[in-house]
């Protein structure tokens, strides 16, 4: 492998990178939490700006800086520069009220709402639901797809698009087990038992790795 290096000029960082790796994994690897949603280029959160250096997206096309580039579709070919990297500054987990099968609204408060295109998953008492924030208007989330859970009292945190793995998060009550999300990730399971332990409802929360 070629040793390259990527360079953060706001943050004086320096990273050893690979050319067979997109940005976006290389520096989740290193414990960086950037921005990220579709993983395909198109939502935007992971967009930063190259200064110097050439990526070759994931269709092929060769970028040199300056220019703004997708982390997670674009491969090191050389030495790269690039001004800062989208951190993420937001909470990933929210407290909502229900209003409709298709619209949450977020408390009242400056809490920072989630971005319209952000995967989602709405933790109800006893199941997990995926959808996608199509719009923010105000404090009123509306979502992609109709909830098929009718259960008002729900939670929302924000995914990776890749959010699959070899976990399962189960919730155990007055001596009842229950799967209430299965085949994630550690990071996504971590995420959603915190919140659901937010709540007081005498509920205890587990993560275990799903047997092979």
């Amino acid at each position: 492998m070629n040793k390259l290096r990527l360079s953060i000029i706001d943050t004086a960082l320096s990273l050893p990178i690979r050319s067979d790796l997109n940005l976006l994994e290389q520096c989740l690897s290193s414990n960086l939490v950037v921005a990220r949603s579709c993983r395909n280029g198109n939502c935007g959160r992971c967009d930063s700006t190259l200064l110097k250096g050439c990526v070759q997206l994931r269709n092929g096309q060769c970028i040199k800086g300056p220019s703004t580039i997708a982390l997670c579709v674009s491969y090191a070919q050389s030495h790269l520069q690039i001004s800062h990297l989208p951190l993420i500054k937001s909470p990933s987990h929210w407290r909502c009220q229900w209003q409709n099968p298709s619209q949450l609204l977020l408390p009242a408060g400056r809490q920072i709402p989630p971005h319209k295109g952000d995967i989602c998953a709405i933790l109800f008492e006893n199941s997990v639901e995926l959808n996608e924030v199509a719009d923010i208007t105000g404090r009123n989330i509306h979502l992609l797809n109709t909830c098929t859970n009718t259960n008002h009292s729900v939670s929302l945190i924000t995914i990776d698009r890749d959010h699959q793995g070899q976990y399962a998060l189960w919730r155990e009550h007055q001596h009842q087990r229950q799967t209430l999300w299965a085949h994630i990730n550690h990071a996504t399971a971590l995420i959603a038992q915190a919140a659901y332990l937010q709540n007081t409802n005498g509920a205890r929360y587990h993560i275990e790795m799903l047997q092979r």
